[in-house]
């Protein structure tokens, strides 16, 4: 694995400041881009993006067939009360979906190559893989990328979303996390450079949704601008599980054509770590998944260890580690712990010399377009990862 990394010496704080984005590369983020750009072989890149287009395929059948069973749509975590508008969703906004990341184990010098888990809604790592890590490789000499089509992939996509109607309005909103904001800027940037003709980014409280009128807000003040399409950076889980009015106020918007939600509520599905159980069990032994269920004493041996996933967590919380299938060597507390879990065999990572773990993520645009890394210490990735750039190796 050492021999694959190369040092990244120069910084890129000019780059990441002329364009805002200095929250990646100042303060407590200083050391958040690694002084390492790890070389991937070709045939590494591509089976990583080929995973991402077979593994985008195999979750939407398993979603399609856990809408139509009330059981299992119970266990991915999400209330019988949303059906109605994932079924509509399903019915009529099947291949609206623009983005997500696909968060990978091995990959590397011949280890195995496993999905870990999808980030169906609202993933992040945008500004650090479309624009940071090309300028990383640029400044360090690196005349290979990793596949990395991310700027384009997305403005192609948001060029045929728009397309769909004349005078393409969007609000790109957030919860006004510095992060969230940074990805919400990045995106509203592809709509403009997809011809979008009016874009604005505002956090959640600055939008007005009436279920009677549609979706507003006030771009400059005493101006108030209707918008049709809504491209939101706050879960689906979220909004099901603590803000079942705003859930209502949508739905009710979405299914009278008021306003077109990107990514779309049947993505609901695609997030759920539950779907990676029944992925399993009606693909069993495929070559991609790790043996996931609901109880670790249905996976096939339990003793190569596991880890414990609420079915909607992020960063690493409430997540658990067993290594043995017998006592728990790892964990993270957080704002998940009352969530359904399920329970997925331990992957093998990449690991150098000081024992940093790698993770590979594949963008899918729907397609897969992009590869991205993420390295840290210990059994359980989380935000105090560092983002590593991707090169290739010449021969």
């Amino acid at each position: 694995m050492d021999k694959r990394l190369i040092d990244a010496p120069t910084r890129v704080e000019r780059f990441a400041r002329k364009r805002s984005l200095d929250y990646f590369t100042s303060g407590e983020n200083a050391d958040y881009l690694a002084d390492e750009i790890l070389l991937l072989h070709p045939s590494e890149a591509d089976a990583a993006l080929a995973a991402g287009d077979t593994a985008y395929g195999l979750l939407r059948d398993t979603a399609r067939r856990c809408l139509n069973d009330p059981k299992r749509l119970a266990r991915l975590g999400i209330p019988d009360w949303c059906r109605p508008l994932l079924e509509w969703s399903v019915a009529n906004e099947w291949d609206d979906f623009l983005f997500g990341r696909f968060d990978l184990a091995g990959g590397i010098d011949g280890q195995p190559l496993r999905i870990l888990e999808f980030n169906a809604d609202t993933c992040s790592l945008l500004p650090e893989t479309g624009l940071l890590q090309p300028e990383v490789l640029r400044q360090n000499g690196v005349k290979r990328s990793a596949p990395n089509k991310l700027v384009e992939s997305l403005e192609a996509r948001l060029r045929e979303i728009g397309a769909a109607r004349k005078g393409t309005h969007g609000l790109f909103t957030h919860l006004g996390y510095p992060e969230d904001e940074l990805n919400v800027g990045f995106l509203a940037d592809r709509a403009r450079a997809a011809g979008w003709k009016e874009v604005h980014t505002a956090s959640l409280p600055e939008a007005t949704f009436d279920p009677d009128n549609g979706l507003a807000a006030d771009p400059k003040p005493g101006r108030t601008v209707r918008y049709y399409y809504l491209m939101k950076f706050f879960p689906w889980d979220w909004i099901a599980l603590e803000e079942s009015a705003l859930w209502e106020m949508l739905e009710e918007m979405i299914v009278n054509h008021f306003v077109r939600v990107v990514n779309p509520a049947w993505t609901m599905l695609l997030q759920s770590k539950a779907l990676l159980a029944y992925a399993w069990q009606d693909n069993p032994g495929h070559p991609l998944l790790l043996p996931t269920a609901f109880d670790p004493a249905d996976l096939p041996d339990p003793r190569r260890g596991y880890v414990r996933k609420p079915v909607f967590g992020r960063n690493g919380e409430n997540v658990m580690v067993s290594l043995d299938g017998r006592r728990s060597d790892a964990k993270r507390d957080g704002d998940y712990g009352e969530l359904p879990v399920v329970y997925q065999e331990r992957a093998a990572f990449a690991t150098n010399g000081e024992g940093l773990r790698y993770q590979l993520s594949a963008f899918v645009t729907p397609s897969a377009s992009a590869l991205c890394c993420r390295r840290q210490e210990g059994l359980i990735l989380d935000d105090d990862a560092e983002f590593v750039s991707l090169g290739l190796t010449v021969s």
